[in-house]
């Protein structure tokens, strides 16, 4: 009897399980440039003490290309890397063990939330089986590591309401989460100042009782978050933001521009183009998009990485309970349950590094939120199920839900293991594995080997395939780099050289050397070269020219 209460558990754990860790070195059918340099500045840290850049050790960012993302996926990635050798396994499984974890956390919120196992184990299916968190637990995302840990502190916040104990793992994970995602040093600092006004009572009468745990817990998050938020003001760390955030240099010439193609008073084009106007547009505008029913159930995003074209990120059988929830949620704070009053903020700041930024429906940016979407829909379950009294219409309906719901994530892993990785493997880069593998067979062969630069940064995929020793590219007499663009462009290493696309024939006209040739296809001269092979997409469309430059000495 003790075993059959947690099959449920078991089962849907199973469930999560596979469906992340199955093929994970092969679906997404290629590493994507993000990917490789997770993986590869990790390997290059096992190796020499230092990434890519010959920085050691980076604490708060690495270089990467110029976008500094954080460094504690790329840290967590280290032991697997160091027993099992550089791969996809051993670069994607902390975002899948991490995609796991939220599955786990979510039962256990279930329970502190619902007061009920069978409601706690619906919320964990619906995490499980949820596009929006299945999709980026089976990549390398920066976002996948920092949610899991910001959720399990979360959790153990609202655990501490009851019991004060739970307050430094809460504080230790949400701090820790920082260190994941750029995204949570925005949220957590927020989100605790909230946590604190709102159950400001609870731990005011615990401090006389439970001193010595609540100021560890202080020194704890002021250890972690404090060097955190000084760090978010260095430039490195600004790199990206700079490039996203709702005001840049884009949408402040767009300003300029409307104020001097405004036919009416000069006053009035200043108040109705400003930075003010437009952020406030941005940000209501992206919003709405959170709770817009086309996008959240149908579209989703334009950016193929993040999630199936044309396909939500939630599932349509949901759609009406994620809106009835909604509003039993904020009918619940306005009669001050703290709780709901929590979640709700939850909501409203988690989405706040999404809302101020430019571009398309910024999905992954807004996992800061996870696991509240589900959590809403199974708040809008129970109030549509209370409707009914009699306990076989219940049982009836619940049976119904949870056969659609698994019918629908049927369609969904079908479509993301067979339709989308043939139709869309150019998304992920697919090709360049095949390529640096064949370019190893033959290295000894050539004299240079010129590689275009037209689908990424493909040096990085060198150093990643082949596995580059660290030392031995950092070292290279023949390394060049430059910064423009607010980007660092390698333009070679040992016998490689980089370059643009649209260079390729000019470059390759006049050669003296034995060389190999890595291009675009049909992207080089007749006269003078011999086609090795093409490499294709999955669909079969070439992507990928390998040919041989004759040797004019």
């Amino acid at each position: 009897m003790k075993n059959k209460k947690y099959l449920l558990f078991i089962i849907i754990s199973l469930i999560a399980f596979l469906l992340r860790f199955w093929q994970l070195n092969n679906f997404p059918v290629g590493l994507n440039w993000d990917e490789v340099s997770h993986g590869y500045n990790a390997y290059s840290l096992i190796k020499t003490g230092q990434d890519q850049w010959s920085k050691q050790w980076p604490i708060f960012n690495f270089r990467a290309y110029g976008d500094y993302p954080t460094t504690l996926n790329m840290y967590l990635s280290i032991p697997f890397i160091s027993i099992f050798g550089l791969n996809e396994w051993t670069t994607r499984i902390v975002s899948a063990l991490c995609g796991f974890g939220l599955v786990i956390v979510s039962y256990f919120l279930g329970k502190e939330l619902f007061k009920n196992k069978k409601i706690s184990y619906l919320l964990m299916l619906l995490v499980a089986v949820s596009p929006w968190t299945l999709f980026p637990s089976r990549g390398v995302f920066q976002s996948t590591v920092a949610q899991f840990f910001l959720s399990l502190g979360i959790l153990f916040l609202i655990k501490s309401t009851k019991k004060i104990n739970f307050i430094l793992p809460s504080v230790f994970f949400t701090a820790l989460s920082t260190y994941a995602y750029h995204n949570t040093k925005i949220v957590v600092p927020i989100l605790l100042f909230i946590y604190l006004v709102i159950f400001f009572k609870e731990i005011k009468n615990n401090f006389k009782k439970n001193k010595k745990i609540i100021v560890a817990s202080f020194i704890v998050l002021s250890f972690l978050l404090i060097p955190q938020i000084v760090n978010t003001f260095n430039k490195d760390a600004q790199a990206r933001s700079r490039w996203v955030f709702a005001i840049n240099p884009s949408t402040i010439n767009q300003i300029e521009n409307n104020r001097n193609n405004y036919q009416g008073n000069k006053l009035i084009a200043k108040l109705k183009y400003n930075k003010i106007t437009v952020f406030t547009e941005i940000v209501a505008k992206n919003y709405l998009g959170f709770v817009n029913p086309k996008v959240l159930f149908f579209e989703s995003t334009q950016n193929f990485q993040f999630n199936i074209p044309k396909t939500g990120v939630l599932y349509p059988i949901c759609l009406p309970f994620f809106y009835i929830g909604l509003i039993v949620l904020i009918i619940q704070s306005i009669k001050l349950n703290k709780i709901s009053i929590f979640l709700f903020f939850w909501f409203l700041i988690g989405l706040i590094p999404a809302v101020v930024t430019i571009g398309d429906f910024p999905i992954i940016r807004a996992t800061t939120i996870l696991p509240l979407p589900q959590i809403f829909i199974i708040y809008g379950f129970l109030k549509f199920l209370s409707i009914f009294r009699d306990k076989k219409i219940k049982t009836i309906f619940i049976i119904v839900y949870v056969l659609i719901l698994l019918i629908q994530s049927i369609f969904y892993i079908k479509n993301y293991f067979v339709d989308y990785s043939k139709k869309y493997s150019n998304t992920w880069q697919y090709g360049y594995k095949e390529t640096v593998l064949y370019i190893k067979e033959n290295y000894d062969k050539y004299d240079q080997i010129i590689f275009t630069k037209k689908y990424g940064e493909a040096h990085e995929f060198v150093l990643f395939y082949w596995p580059w020793d660290p030392m031995s590219y950092q070292n290279s007499p023949y390394l060049n780099w430059d910064f423009h663009a607010d980007w660092y462009w390698v333009n070679s290493f040992d016998k490689f050289k980089f370059i643009n696309d649209w260079e390729i024939k000019k470059e390759t006209e006049n050669i003296t050397k034995k060389t190999l040739l890595i291009t675009s296809p049909s992207n080089y001269n007749k006269n003078n070269t011999k086609l090795l092979k093409t490499v294709n997409f999955m669909d079969g469309s070439p992507v990928f020219d390998i040919l041989s430059i004759y040797d004019k000495k």
